[in-house]
């Protein structure tokens, strides 16, 4: 579960990360559609306007709360790390950080919510895609780029790289989770599935 000073760390302003902290909670317990910005309001101990002067609307508050969420999973320090760095080792280390958090309860709620509610409203899923799978996507390629460059790693296209690197990383374990159908020994199916992945990327894109 995400800690509860979580928000304060990304959010520089107190308001803003309450803000946050309030949507993302109300969104966890009620779903999208249930949670109202007056119950975010209240919950965050501000006024209404002050949640609108800062989030125009309930989606951009779901995409605030998406993108903190997936802060959380990447080091924030993410353009001082050293490109030289073993590329398998360094590789290895950031999926299973980032399949751990993925796969915690509130961000598998998070996007149950978005799923359910992309059907009627297609800007939720928009959302969710933007700022939660691109925005890492986004985040990570750059560095993806240089440890290639320092590596024997032959990428033409990190963000495409990515896309199948969370793939491999992540599956068939992350729709058992979704689908309620977890393994009795999470963290050992982790650590398998992580390591499986992450050879088989580099056995695509070893020279």
């Amino acid at each position: 579960m995400t800690s509860p000073t979580l928000e304060a760390e990304f959010f520089s302003d107190k308001k803003t990360a309450a803000i946050v902290g309030a949507a993302r909670k109300m969104f966890l317990t009620k779903g999208f559609d249930a949670a109202s910005m007056d119950e975010i309001a209240l919950t965050a101990s501000v006024s209404k306007r002050t949640v609108y002067n800062r989030f125009r609307s309930k989606e951009e508050l779901f995409g605030a709360a998406i993108e903190q969420t997936c802060k959380s999973l990447v080091p924030v320090n993410m353009a001082e790390i050293d490109p030289t760095v073993p590329a398998e080792e360094f590789i290895k280390s950031l999926s299973i950080q980032f399949v751990e958090g993925l796969f915690q309860p509130d961000a598998l709620s998070l996007r149950r919510i978005a799923a359910f509610e992309a059907e009627r409203t297609p800007e939720i899923g928009r959302t969710y895609m933007e700022h939660g799978p691109q925005w890492m996507v986004d985040q990570c390629a750059p560095l993806l780029a240089k440890i290639a460059e320092n590596s024997s790693l032959d990428i033409d296209d990190p963000k495409a790289a990515l896309w199948q690197l969370g793939v491999l990383i992540t599956e068939p374990l992350h729709t058992r989770l979704l689908m309620g159908a977890a393994p009795k020994d999470l963290p050992a199916a982790i650590a398998k599935q992580v390591d499986q992945g992450v050879r088989a990327f580099f056995k695509l894109y070893s020279t």
